[in-house]
């Protein structure tokens, strides 16, 4: 929805209409499917929903996933929540089950509003493994198995 800048030089990566969203653009401005209007969440989520299955990664009604709402940098979390809800609602309609969401900004540029989706499918041992508690620099992730959510 706007681009990044380059600290050295503070000047923008691309260039964007204030009523434009780059469809499918990569995180540093690499071009994408195109431009569209600049539209609501409602709108925007199966857009990029159909992007994502129009891969042919052979999801299955029942299968379980792993959905990845990310922040490009300037994008709040009252958005991210925002498409969430209506991803996680389509995501019901085709049968697939949200077996955890990650929600924020981990895959950034500077300054630069939008977001994206990543789904990873999941079987037995991608979900043993997903389960696991982790910590790194840029993520961590708790053990939870011990409260009652």
């Amino acid at each position: 929805m706007s681009p990044g800048s380059i600290p050295a030089t503070g000047k923008p990566t691309f260039e964007i209409g204030e009523d434009e969203i780059g469809l499918g653009m990569g995180i540093h401005g690499e071009k994408g499917v195109g431009l569209i209007p600049l539209g609501t969440a409602d709108e925007l989520a199966p857009l990029l929903l159909d992007l994502i299955f129009a891969d042919d990664l052979s999801f299955a009604a029942g299968d379980e996933v792993v959905l990845f709402v990310n922040s490009l940098g300037a994008t709040t979390m009252m958005e991210l929540l925002i498409i969430n809800r209506k991803v996680k609602a389509l995501l019901r309609e085709r049968g697939l089950v949200v077996h955890d969401t990650i929600i924020g900004p981990l895959v950034t540029c500077q300054e630069m509003a939008g977001f994206s989706l990543s789904l990873t499918k999941l079987d037995a041992e991608l979900k043993h493994l997903w389960d696991l508690p982790c910590a790194s620099v840029c993520y961590t992730k708790a053990d939870t198995s011990g409260i009652p959510w």
